[in-house]
């Protein structure tokens, strides 16, 4: 009986608890939670998207986003769902505005070309903006710039710089007469300056200072190529600010190119509605893609290129 005791004694003993002294609702102290299969999942690498990874670390919230494959799109996150993994919804969509617009005046011009204002080369947005398109669409795009909080703007100054030499390559010099020029020629294209014998060697602008015109040949879409060309460039450069919907969204700065973007959309639409073959707008769209899809598709899929040319941001 007195071994009994004794060994009894030293055992540890268990602290008794008091319900005075845990608050109400509270496990005992000695009594394990065991985590819920919910929470040992959240938060683990496995869950989150790769191609999400560097937006989503550190929030809770968002890794359970990713884990959960059955979760809608919102709002937040509507701009990193990439489709062939070359757009993002919003880029998608503006992507899309281009051809539909010159398909869509394609269409109008068949069914019936009305003779509206538009109808005339001379009219004053194309005289004022159009024929000096760069020029515009290079004060707009600085428009945007002053206001931006870059940490390395030599990645968007260079993006500008390919832009331009693109534009200034097909529509104004290239080792003589441009690009643009050089396909019309190139493909049977002549100048035609009255009765007289046409010319082969001429460059659109010399043959219009001869009062010629050009016959023949595939005469590539200036308009088209440009209208493109700028737009798309605007676009994903003010993209980032308009997806982050935060106090430069509503800027006078923004509205400003946002205007310039309206315009050079309905210049479009009125070159597809009056001036030049179906083929000939659409190779034009085609030209003024080359450079976008440098700086925009390939450049920030290829490491060494993105840190040269960086990528839009606010």
């Amino acid at each position: 009986m007195t071994s009994t005791a004794h060994s009894t004694s030293s055992l540890p003993q268990q602290q008794p608890y008091s319900d005075q002294s845990i608050p109400v609702g509270a496990p005992p102290p000695y009594t394990a939670v065991d985590p819920t299969p919910e929470e040992t999942t959240i938060g683990t690498s496995d869950d989150i998207d790769p191609e999400l990874a560097g937006n989503q670390a550190g929030s809770a919230v968002d890794s359970e986003t990713q884990s959960s494959p059955a979760m809608p799109a919102t709002q937040s996150n509507l701009h990193q769902r990439y489709l062939f993994n070359i757009f993002s919804f919003e880029e998608a969509v503006v992507f899309a505005i281009y051809p539909i617009t010159v398909c869509l005046g394609s269409l109008v011009s068949v069914i019936s070309q009305p003779d509206t204002y538009f109808s005339s080369k001379r009219n004053f947005f194309n005289v004022i903006f159009v024929k000096n398109g760069w020029f515009w669409t290079t004060i707009v795009f600085l428009i945007h710039c002053v206001r931006l909080r870059i940490s390395r703007p030599q990645g968007l100054l260079m993006r500008y710089a390919i832009t331009t030499l693109w534009w200034y390559l097909f529509t104004q010099w290239f080792f003589g007469a441009p690009l643009m020029d050089r396909i019309f020629l190139g493909t049977g294209g002549t100048c035609q300056v009255g009765d007289r014998p046409s010319h082969s060697g001429w460059t659109s602008v010399g043959c219009r200072h001869a009062a010629g015109e050009w016959t023949g040949g595939h005469d590539i879409s200036g308009h088209s190529f440009l209208l493109t060309h700028a737009s798309l460039f605007l676009w994903y450069e003010i993209l980032p600010v308009l997806t982050e919907r935060g106090p430069l969204a509503r800027q006078i700065n923004t509205k400003i190119v946002m205007a310039l973007l309206l315009l050079w959309w309905w210049m479009l639409l009125m070159t597809g509605i009056y001036f030049h073959s179906f083929l000939e707008k659409v190779t034009g769209w085609i030209m003024g893609l080359i450079s976008w899809a440098m700086l925009y598709v390939v450049v920030p899929r290829v490491p060494l290129l993105k840190r040269l040319f960086s990528v839009p941001g606010v």
